[in-house]
C-alpha cells in the first residue's frame, strides 16, 4: 500500500500474541459466561487481524513472543499463518522479530511467509526498507530463550532521510518483566538515533522513558486478572514530518478491571462511575472485575446488580452468587 503525500501513514505494531496460551481466572468468577479458555486467545488474534485489515492501514510490525512455548500446536501455527496471509492480501508490509518464547518452540522454522513479510534473523540485525512508506525498519530475533546480550546496542545507525523504527523484544532494564530477556537501556535506545522503538516482552502499554518515542504495545489478550486493562495493539500514526504519535487499540473479547468499592452513600455512583469507564467488548465478551481485599457483601451485591449482563464480579467477600450472565 502507498501512502498519499502528506497524508498520515498508519502503522499497526502487535506484540506477545502467545498463541496457543491459555485465558486463565474465569472459573473462579461465579456467572462467568461460557468462554472457551483456548478459544479467546485465538478471538483476540482474529479481533486484531481484522481491526487491522479493515482499518485503512499501511503495515504492521510484530514485536516476538508470536507463539507461546507451553502450548504451541498446528493450530497456533495455522493461526498465525492466516494472520499473514490475511495482511498479505490486504496490502500490508509485514516485519516480525522472536521472542524468547519463540526462539523455545520450533513453530517459526514452519511458517511459511507470503511476500509480503519478513521475519528478521536471530544472528544479526536486519533493515528493512518500505520505499512506498519513506520507513526502515531496523530489527533482529531472539535467538536463545535466556538472551542476555544488548541487542540493541549492535543495531545499525539511523538512514538519514527516511523514517527510522526500531523493533525489539526486550526486558529493558527489568523492572516490568519476570524474565531478563536482551536488555538494554535508555541511553542505547537514544545513541541509535530512532523516530520510534517498537518493542515487546513487557505486557502492559507503556511508554518506557521520557523523552523517547518508544512503546511497549502490551498483548493482544490479558491471559488472567494479573494482567488487567484494555489489550489488543498500538497504532504509530506518522506524520509527515516524521513526528509519531501513539495510540492504543482495544480488540480483546476478555477484559480484566479492578474494581474499587467505597464505603458510604456514594458508593453507588462511585461503582457505576467506574463500569461507564470500561466499554464492554463486542459482541460476545466480558469484562472481569477484581475486588481486591475484602469488602462487605452488601457492596458486593450492588456491584454485580450494577454490572450488567457482560460483566462479572469477584470480590473476597463472595458469599453472595453472582447473576448468570449469556453471551
Amino acid at each position: 500500500m502507498t501512502a498519499s503525500p502528506g497524508s498520515r501513514i498508519r502503522v499497526a505494531h502487535l506484540a506477545d500474541l502467545h498463541i496457543g496460551s491459555l485465558l486463565h481466572g474465569l472459573e473462579d468468577y461465579p456467572g462467568a459466561p461460557e468462554i472457551d479458555p483456548r478459544a479467546a486467545p485465538y478471538e483476540a488474534l482474529r479481533a486484531a487481524a481484522d481491526r487491522i485489515t479493515a482499518g485503512g492501514y499501511d503495515a504492521v510490525l510484530v514485536a516476538g513472543d508470536v507463539f507461546d512455548r507451553s502450548h504451541s500446536d498446528i493450530r497456533a501455527l495455522a493461526a498465525f499463518q492466516e494472520t499473514l496471509g490475511a495482511f498479505h492480501e490486504a496490502g500490508l508490509a509485514t516485519v516480525v522479530v522472536s521472542g524468547n518464547h519463540d526462539a523455545e518452540t520450533p513453530l517459526p522454522a514452519k511458517l511459511l511467509l507470503p511476500p509480503s513479510a519478513r521475519w528478521l534473523a536471530a544472528d544479526a540485525p536486519e533493515s528493512v526498507f518500505w520505499p512506498d512508506l519513506g520507513i526502515t525498519v531496523h530489527g533482529q530475533s531472539v535467538g536463545d530463550g535466556d538472551e542476555r546480550r544488548d541487542l540493541a546496542a549492535g543495531y545499525p545507525r539511523r538512514i538519514p532521510g527516511t523514517v527510522n523504527i526500531g523493533l525489539l523484544h526486550t526486558s529493558l532494564h527489568g523492572a516490568w518483566s519476570r524474565r531478563t530477556c536482551a536488555p538494554t537501556t535508555v541511553r542505547t535506545l537514544e545513541a541509535a538515533g530512532y523516530d520510534h522503538w517498537a518493542l515487546g516482552h513487557v505486557h502492559h502499554r507503556l511508554a518506557p522513558a521520557a523523552g523517547l518515542s518508544a512503546a511497549y504495545a502490551g498483548n493482544t489478550h490479558g491471559r488472567g486478572p494479573d494482567e488487567p486493562g484494555g489489550r489488543g495493539f498500538a497504532e504509530l500514526l506518522i506524520e509527515a514530518d516524521g513526528r509519531i504519535e501513539v495510540r492504543e487499540v482495544h480488540t480483546a473479547p476478555v477484559r480484566y478491571e479492578t474494581l474499587h468499592l467505597p464505603d458510604g452513600a456514594a458508593a453507588e455512583a462511585a461503582v457505576r462511575a467506574q463500569f461507564a469507564a470500561v466499554a464492554p467488548p463486542e459482541p460476545s465478551g466480558a469484562v472481569i472485575w477484581t475486588v481486591p481485599g475484602p469488602t462487605s457483601p452488601d457492596l458486593l451485591h450492588l456491584a454485580r446488580e450494577l454490572a450488567g449482563p457482560r460483566a462479572m464480579v469477584r470480590g473476597a467477600a463472595a458469599a453472595v452468587p453472582a447473576p448468570r450472565n449469556h453471551r
